[in-house]
């Protein structure tokens, strides 16, 4: 009497291959968003001893040091720039305006900004520093 052997088949486990899956994917996620550049003007920030923490929800306005203005990374002119925050703050007017000018930037330039966001309806404006000791 002859034993018939079946043959078994192999199998491809797939759930050892997702989680190698998933973990190659987030890899890939976190290197990536470590690897991107942020655009924008280089700006550099004059110091302040005060510990400067905008809120998160804010309108983020940069002026560098030839009085360039970017709104939220978008380049514009001062005329636009009231245009732009007056439509961005009726849909929210308790939004906090936040100001990043080069501290070598005209003073002009960045009042012409603070004014500009006050007739536009901001309530709350905020001048970016970098901590640290005054000069």
């Amino acid at each position: 009497m002859t034993i018939k052997r079946r043959r078994r088949r192999p199998r491809i486990e797939l759930v050892p291959m997702i989680d190698t899956m998933f973990f190659v994917l987030v890899f890939f996620v976190v290197a990536s968003v470590s690897m991107v550049q942020q655009r924008g003007l280089r700006v550099e920030l004059p110091r302040a001893q005060a510990d400067v923490r905008p809120a998160r929800a804010r309108i983020t306005v940069t002026v560098d040091r030839e009085g360039a203005l970017l709104l939220e990374d978008q380049p514009l002119s001062l005329h636009e720039l009231g245009e732009r925050l007056r439509a961005l703050l009726a849909a929210e007017p308790e939004r906090p305006v936040f100001i990043n000018a080069d501290r070598r930037a005209e003073h002009g330039a960045v009042v012409a900004v603070m004014e500009a966001a006050r007739r536009a309806g901001a309530r709350s404006l905020t001048i970016g520093a970098r901590p640290g000791e005054v000069p």
